[in-house]
C-alpha cells in the first residue's frame, strides 16, 4: 500500500467528525476527543485517562469502552493510510482490568491489506503492561466511501 497524501487522510477522517471517541465536540458534544499520532511506520498511538463516566463495575473501565478504544485506534491506523473502512470482525482479549484514573496508551498497526480487506492489531498499555489486545478485520465499501448510503 502506498503512503497517502495529507488530502487522502483528511477525506478519510472528515467522514468521522461525530465519532464518540475522536469526534469534534461541535459535531458530538459527548466525544472523548481522543487524538491519535501517526508514527513513521503508519502505526498510531493515543493517550486516554479512564474516568468515572466510563465505569462499568465499581472502579473499573467498562469493557465496551476498552473494545471501542481498540477499534478506534485501528480505524485511525487506516485513516493514516487514506482508507475508510468498517469493522467486520473485532476480537478482544482483556488481559487485566483498567481502573478508573488509569492513564493508558492505545497503539495500533496495520498487519495486511488486500483488495478491500484490512487486518489490524491494537493494544492498550499502562506503562509497559498490556491491559487489552485486539485484532480486527475491516472492509472497505465498494466505492471506498463510508456513509449511511453505502451500508
Amino acid at each position: 500500500m502506498s503512503t497517502p497524501d495529507a488530502g487522502a487522510r483528511r477525506v478519510a477522517s472528515a467522514s468521522h467528525l461525530g465519532c464518540l471517541i475522536c469526534g469534534d465536540p461541535r459535531h458530538n458534544p459527548h466525544s472523548l476527543q481522543l487524538a491519535f499520532v501517526v508514527g513513521e511506520d503508519g502505526s498510531v498511538q493515543g493517550d486516554f485517562t479512564a474516568s468515572a463516566r466510563h465505569q462499568g463495575y465499581n472502579g473499573l473501565l467498562h469493557g465496551g469502552i476498552t473494545s471501542t478504544l481498540l477499534d478506534a485506534a485501528m480505524t485511525h491506523c487506516l485513516f493514516a493510510a487514506g482508507v475508510q473502512a468498517l469493522t467486520a470482525e473485532l476480537v478482544v482479549r482483556f488481559v487485566a482490568p483498567i481502573a478508573i484514573g488509569d492513564q493508558v496508551r492505545i497503539c495500533a498497526r496495520l498487519l495486511t491489506s488486500r483488495r478491500n480487506l484490512h487486518r489490524l492489531e491494537a493494544e492498550i498499555l499502562r506503562g509497559n503492561r498490556t491491559m487489552a489486545h485486539g485484532t480486527a478485520t475491516f472492509i472497505t465499501a465498494a466505492d471506498g466511501v463510508v456513509a449511511a448510503a453505502s451500508v
